[in-house]
């Protein structure tokens, strides 16, 4: 993610939200990390070639876009009815949302929408009960709650909706079928007339051209089985799962080339170079020892250190935190060679110690790093396991943050009090960090 985000990731609304469910033994709230691992994923029966026909599914509302098995092309039309109900903040919603409690992209919020496409904030349509929808592009056709913009959904503003929809698709178009990656050598990619696929893994779903996956076949399933490893690292890393261990979808969209190589959320978006570009950055390679994973890691790990909702307190320092999980998994794996930044994170320590300014601190994530690295170094290799499981009962409500980075930095020194079973004054201190 670029500084050219930054900003509007910060001015995002400063959530406390959480979703839990009863046990039925204790009566207690506890947290909602199960997996469920059909969502985002649409019907299970779609053949590689059309026409796609009418497939019934459910779509919950706390998942990220529902892939339809539609491939539509441009002016090309679909056929969507909807019955049920579903739930925002514990209000229940029909299928026509509430226009009530707003709007976003001109639908009710709580409705459902339909999209061509996963790019970033680009244009959807209302469905409520019952909608054609036409297709201003060729591209995949996604279906889902809408109460968030594509950014809100990065701070698991999903954690506040709940239930499910019975959807119906009738179209007679091209469809897109998700390919388990332990069927992927059986799978007859040159038979998918829409030339688009979903591969899945345990923890993942990449959208990409057929002909892509074909191309990767030697190196694509040792690389979803690395992707896999990642996120694992990470989850152990965390104590929990982003997304209520939805499936993390990675999709091409070259309309964020203009600010970001890679973009976190659900799905990741990266530039299409991620799929189908050089031997050294493509996804479906990502288990081969030159391919740079740094950036898969560093996205993951927005994911994971907004597990609960729980953001403020990366406020003034939003980059550095996800590249301790990057670091970790670089490590772990054993893949520190031919990864950027890796070697020269900490390029900058010594001269900021022998005199820099905070603000140095303050504008170099890099720098950053190093500075949170340091805690590893004084209180032992487990200091940020503790202090991320730790998080896992905070809310953004529990951060006092009043303006200034102090708060913040004040409010990340309790925590790392509790983390280190000591005071940790002296690495602020060094590194000349304020705290209130």
């Amino acid at each position: 993610m670029t500084r050219a985000l930054l900003s509007a990731l910060v001015l995002a609304p400063l959530l406390a939200c959480t979703k839990g469910v009863v046990d039925p033994e204790t009566g207690a709230d506890t947290a909602d990390s199960a997996a469920d691992p059909t969502l985002g994923i649409g019907p299970a029966a779609v053949t590689p070639s059309g026409p796609y026909g009418e497939h019934s599914f459910d779509v919950p509302a706390d998942a990220h876009w529902v892939n339809t098995g539609v491939f539509l092309r441009e002016g090309e039309t679909l056929e969507i009815t909807a019955t049920g109900t579903w739930e925002l903040d514990g209000q229940a919603l029909s299928t026509e949302g509430d226009a009530a409690l707003g709007e976003q992209r001109g639908c009710a919020l709580g409705s459902l929408a339909v999209r061509s496409g996963l790019r970033f904030e680009d244009a959807l349509s209302c469905v409520g009960a019952g909608a054609s929808f036409t297709a201003e592009s060729d591209d995949v056709v996604y279906v889902g709650m809408i109460f968030a913009t594509d950014l809100g959904d990065a701070y698991g503003e999903r954690l506040r909706a709940d239930g499910a929809l019975q959807v119906t698709v009738s179209a007679s178009a091209d469809t897109v079928p998700t390919v388990s990656i332990d069927s992927l050598l059986d799978y007859p990619f040159d038979q998918v007339s829409s030339g688009w696929v979903e591969l899945q893994s345990a923890h993942h779903l990449v959208t990409l051209p057929a002909d892509q996956v074909v191309a990767d076949m030697a190196t694509a399933q040792a690389a979803m089985d690395t992707m896999d490893r990642i996120y694992e690292i990470e989850e152990s890393m965390r104590g929990a799962a982003p997304f209520e261990g939805e499936r993390i979808r990675w999709v091409p969209d070259a309309s964020i080339e203009d600010f970001a190589y890679m973009l976190a959320s659900n799905p990741v978006r990266g530039v299409p170079a991620l799929f189908d570009g050089g031997e050294d950055q493509r996804i479906l390679r990502a288990a081969e020892p030159n391919t740079d994973i740094w950036g898969f890691a560093h996205e993951l790990g927005h994911c994971f250190s907004f597990v609960n909702g729980t953001w403020v307190y990366q406020y003034v320092n939003l980059e550095s935190w996800p590249n301790l999980f990057t670091i970790r998994v670089l490590e772990e794996l054993e893949r520190t060679e031919n990864q950027p930044n890796y070697e020269t994170y900490c390029d900058g320590k010594e001269s900021y110690l022998a005199g820099g300014e905070y603000e140095t601190l303050a504008a170099d994530p890099f720098l950053q790093l190093c500075f949170l690295k340091d805690f590893e170094s004084e209180y032992g290799a487990s200091f940020y396991d503790d202090f991320f499981q730790g998080m896992n009962s905070q809310s953004n409500s529990d951060i006092a943050y009043d303006g200034t980075e102090a708060s913040i930095w004040g409010y990340v020194k309790g925590r790392f009090d509790l983390a280190a079973g000591q005071n940790t004054a002296e690495v602020f201190e060094k590194w000349g960090v304020p705290v209130e």
